[in-house]
């Protein structure tokens, strides 16, 4: 199984229908990419002032489905403004 973990921050600029309209397309992803065996997002709750704002957690199969996703129409689609950065990471874990 592979994990992906997404990491976002915001921009200070980013209204509250950008950050939404992003959140929402992610949420949306599973619907409309069958390599997403499931997926978790959620906001950050605040304890620490580094922290990202945002995160994703996805599994897939293996390598070759999460680059499928990547290629994917829907997911490239997913609107990115307000966005100020993003980092990521993939591992693989036991079934």
């Amino acid at each position: 199984m592979l994990m992906h973990c997404l990491t976002v921050r915001f921009a200070d600029s980013a209204s509250p229908a950008q950050i939404d309209a992003f959140r929402s397309a992610l949420a949306a992803l599973p619907d409309q990419i069958d390599t997403i065996v499931a997926t978790r997002q959620g906001s950050d709750l605040g304890e620490r002032a580094t922290n990202a704002h945002f995160a994703l957690v996805s599994e897939f199969a293996d390598v070759d489905d999460f680059r499928a996703y990547l290629e994917h129409p829907a997911h490239r689609a997913v609107p990115r403004d307000g966005v100020e950065s993003f980092q990521s990471v993939q591992f693989v874990v036991d079934k």
